[in-house]
């Protein structure tokens, strides 16, 4: 409580327990502390006459505030236009264009319940050939019956080295430590901007060292083709199939020691930019008074986490987030943890009970985290057989990377992510590189290629000229108004938040069904999948 004077044994109790945050130290633990269960308590005492040593409660929290709110965007405040409203384009990008963090909700490719049958004991083969991280990977395997005692085998591919660098260090993680422990590093290595001690001794002992073991081995290689390294832990397996230079890249990331100044320095650049101010605070419009200060709580600190925990001991950064020659931060300011996991599951009571409802961050951190611990109890579990395989090459080329039996066996599921829209491989070259790699319709009638069209919709409702008729405008606006009051009276300017959020409603309810059926005519699907 505050004002309460901490006593001698608790000061010495606080300095040889480090309490931080309700993570207590644990030397036992190859990360230094015990993952917490539940979201701290939030009270910090801070004793006056011994040194100004802080003592964090060590309880979870049992109540939540209620009182957040957000002041007005500062383009109302001072009465102009908001930066994005003009002659530019709508969303800018800004910062660095690599996505390390999904931006569609995570996936289970399987879904067996609905095809195989939800007890299907079979062999299973899927390629991920354009992977992101691993959320997809991670949704998939959990979604497997407990008692499922067949090899799945997984293609992983992605034509960034810095996206791969990181799936191979979070999936030796995942293989090797006990999975409470392997789950927490990796959610951090994942999201966090810093990291602490523990956690890079963890990655100099369970990754760098088996990394740095084939460089050497492989330094009399040529780099024209793939040198690959299988690793087995059990009944797992992981093989990583790179170039000689890719492999030296690989050490040459983890082995990044980048200064913490810098580092922060350079992520507050892109996700603190000043000019980008606006931009925020129409992201902000769109959440709740907690859902804002949770947003803007991450963007502040860079660690995903309670809000309450004590962050004192993430003292270290993450090398894996950053460039490892300069040190810039390696993602638009628009990335967002969020943006990777339905918020339904994410906001379930089965998180609830252990975080306040309210603090989205928690709740995204100990959803992640369940997660990662049960893939990493699936990777673990002797009864089954994981086999995984990664690549780093463009996906038109990855075809002729896999091996004869790979391609000979074929795989249950293909997931592109967004390679078949027209600015990358576009439909029809998508469907010849990857329906041959399908298993036979004799094999497995439910073998499937699954594709994301990302940009689909906004280019057919520009083409169909949807934003300039007035009907259509009409109509999505009466739709919008069923879900979000609006009072023209009280709305104020054009550019007043009131306005702003009516805007962004606008767009969720368009008739997305008749803008896509416009873009697949336009496309040619139908001719297009017959001649593939």
């Amino acid at each position: 409580m505050p004002g309460i004077e901490p006593s001698d044994s608790e000061l010495e109790a606080a300095m040889l327990a480090l309490i931080a945050g309700a993570e207590s130290e644990d030397t036992t633990t190859l990360i230094g502390y015990v993952p917490p269960k539940g979201s701290p308590c939030a009270n910090t005492r801070i004793s006056n006459g011994s040194g100004g040593i802080k003592v964090n409660c060590g309880n979870e929290a049992g109540l939540s505030c209620g009182g957040c709110q957000l002041v007005r965007p500062a383009w109302v405040r001072e009465r102009r236009s908001p930066a994005f409203v003009g002659d530019g384009p709508e969303h800018q990008a800004f910062g660095h264009l690599t996505y390390l963090w999904g931006n569609i909700s995570a996936i289970d490719v399987l879904n067996l319940g609905k095809n195989e049958g939800e007890m299907y004991g079979g062999d299973l083969a899927l390629l991920f050939a354009a992977s992101g991280d691993p959320r997809n990977l991670m949704s998939t395997v959990n979604g497997l019956a407990d008692t499922y005692g067949g090899t799945m085998t997984c293609v992983l591919n992605d034509k960034y080295i810095n996206v791969v660098a990181r799936n191979i260090v979070m999936l030796l993680i995942a293989a090797q430590l006990p999975p409470t422990e392997a789950a927490e590093v990796i959610l951090h290595v994942w999201y966090s901007a810093r990291l602490t001690k523990g956690m890079l001794t963890v990655i100099e002992d369970y990754v760098r060292k088996l990394v740095a073991d084939v460089v050497f081995k492989i330094e009399d290689k040529s780099d024209k083709v793939l040198q690959s390294k299988k690793w087995t832990f059990g009944s797992a397996e992981i093989t990583v199939r790179l170039t000689k230079s890719q492999w030296k890249t690989l050490l040459a990331i983890i082995d990044a020691k980048p200064d913490l100044s810098k580092t922060e320095e350079e992520r507050r650049r892109v996700v603190l930019a000043p000019h980008r101010l606006d931009c925020r605070e129409r992201e902000l419009l769109t959440l709740p008074g907690f859902g804002r200060l949770c947003s803007a709580k991450f963007r502040e600190t860079g660690v995903l986490a309670p809000m309450a925990w004590s962050l004192e001991r993430f003292d270290c950064p993450n090398p894996l987030l950053f460039n490892e020659h300069d040190s810039t931060w390696l993602q638009m300011d628009s990335a967002d943890p969020r943006n990777g996991w339905p918020m339904p599951s994410t906001l379930s009571t089965l998180h609830s009970d252990r975080n306040p409802k309210n603090d989205v961050n928690g709740l995204l951190y100990f959803h992640i985290r369940s997660v990662i611990e049960r893939f990493c109890h699936r990777l673990q579990n002797p009864v089954s057989k994981v086999r995984l395989i990664l690549y780093c090459v463009d996906a038109a080329s990855l075809p002729g990377c896999l091996g004869t039996e790979t391609r000979a066996s074929g795989f249950d599921r293909i997931e592109v992510s967004n390679i078949a829209d027209e600015a990358y491989l576009g439909l029809a070259r998508t469907l010849g590189t990857f329906t041959t790699l399908l298993k036979s319709h004799s094999v497995n009638p439910r073998a499937t290629l699954i594709t994301l069209f990302l940009n689909a919709c906004e280019i057919a409702d520009r083409q169909m000229g949807n934003r300039s008729d007035s009907k259509v405008q009409s109509s999505q606006m009466k739709q919008a108004l069923k879900y979000l009051p609006f009072s023209p009276r009280n709305a104020g300017t054009a550019n007043s938040t009131e306005v702003m959020k009516m805007m962004i409603a606008n767009d969720l309810v368009r008739d997305y069904d008749r803008i896509f059926a416009f873009y697949m005519d336009v496309v040619r699907f139908e001719d297009t999948s017959k001649q593939a």
